[in-house]
């Protein structure tokens, strides 16, 4: 089933492990972590110090790292202290994203890249069979908020029939403008991961617990019709 993973950067800063307390109650399988360095986007979220904070406080729950950075390999040090299940780059970030993967695997990280919405699915060509997941942007990076990109539809089908294709095993991670509506419709497309914040977890009427809940519940429905047909 595809898995409900809350971004942080959505959560009350003054109340981050009640906000993460509350995902988890309502079944959110991992915790992402948004870190900016001001550059690549031009904006700042939240710190690997404080991922190493949260992994710690629910140890049960991977920690999904998204670098919007401009020098992925100048965070590395940092990685190795911190060691979240997952963290992905931007592909654009660097001319070596091979070397870059292969650092990350080194540190025990699952490695991923990040493809942002102008950017083609053919540019993965190269990486595809080498990376654990692929995190494709239904928004231009770096403002969570943002209204989801419909073309963002094609690109996964595009990315999740070029795995069938080629028999890979990587993961398939959609992130921006995730909500009820858009986010069952990317399960169904192929997606295995969905980045839920201000339109899933945060920002919802019933509150984080209950909005999550209905959001897992509705990924089971789509997970459930599938296996009918």
């Amino acid at each position: 089933m595809t898995i409900l993973n809350p971004t942080l950067a959505c959560a009350d800063p003054l109340h981050l492990a009640r906000d993460i307390d509350a995902v988890a109650a309502g079944g959110a399988g991992m915790l992402h972590v948004d870190v900016m360095d001001g550059h690549y986007v031009p904006n700042f979220c939240l710190s690997l110090d404080q991922a190493a904070a949260i992994r710690a406080y629910r140890p049960e729950l991977p920690v999904d790292v998204h670098l919007m950075v401009t020098d992925p390999f100048a965070w590395l040090d940092a990685l190795a202290k911190v060691r979240p299940a997952m963290a992905a780059f931007h592909l654009d970030a660097t001319p070596f994203a091979l070397r870059m993967i292969q650092k990350l695997r080194d540190l025990g990280i699952r490695p991923g890249v990040v493809l942002n919405p102008s950017q083609p699915v053919e540019l993965l060509a190269e990486v595809l069979d080498q990376v654990d997941y692929v995190l494709l942007m239904g928004v231009e990076p770096g403002f969570s908020g943002q209204k989801f990109f419909p073309q963002t539809y094609r690109r996964l089908e595009q990315l999740a029939a070029l795995r069938r294709e080629k028999n890979l095993r990587f993961s398939i991670m959609v992130d921006g403008g995730i909500d009820f509506e858009n986010g069952p419709h990317c399960a169904a497309l192929g997606a295995d991961i969905l980045v839920g914040g201000a339109f899933v977890c945060f920002g919802q009427p019933d509150g984080v617990t209950a909005s999550a809940r209905r959001f897992v519940q509705a990924l089971e429905g789509v997970s459930e019709k599938e296996n009918a047909e």
